[in-house]
């Protein structure tokens, strides 16, 4: 009776101690993550200010500024140089212009597609049947 006494002790015991292990584990993952998750939000706070900085360092008047302080100026037209590169070829500008010969033709619609509801409602009741 003894041993069976001592064995239950045993069993209890061991598993209040993986209990205990799992319980100590799960709370330093806990803190891990609540350390990752902290420095992930210091470095999100750090990268928001760089780019503030950048932004600052690469707005118009600071640029102005910097290219005053090292003697920069505009180009003139004579101070413009263009090369030719052999074998490079450029891309085709973008034709924006409305050309009104190609669509005049291909829009030509019967007079009944162009009517309106009024006009056609009006000679219904007038009794003629225009197409």
């Amino acid at each position: 009776m003894v041993g069976t006494i001592l064995a239950a002790i045993v069993g209890v015991s061991m598993i209040a101690a993986l209990y205990l292990n799992i319980t100590a584990r799960t709370t330093l993952v806990g803190r891990e993550i609540q350390n990752l998750e902290w420095e992930t939000s210091n470095l999100k706070e750090e990268n928001a200010n760089l780019k503030t900085e950048l932004a600052q360092l690469l707005s118009y008047d600071e640029l102005f500024k910097r290219s005053n302080a090292l003697h920069f100026h505009r180009a003139t037209a004579a101070e413009t140089h263009y090369l030719v590169v052999p074998g490079y070829e450029s891309k085709e500008p973008v034709n924006l212009i409305h050309n009104s010969a190609t669509n005049s033709q291909n829009n030509i619609l019967s007079e009944v597609y162009t009517q309106s509801l009024f006009d056609w409602f009006g000679q219904r009741m007038q009794g003629g049947t225009r197409r």
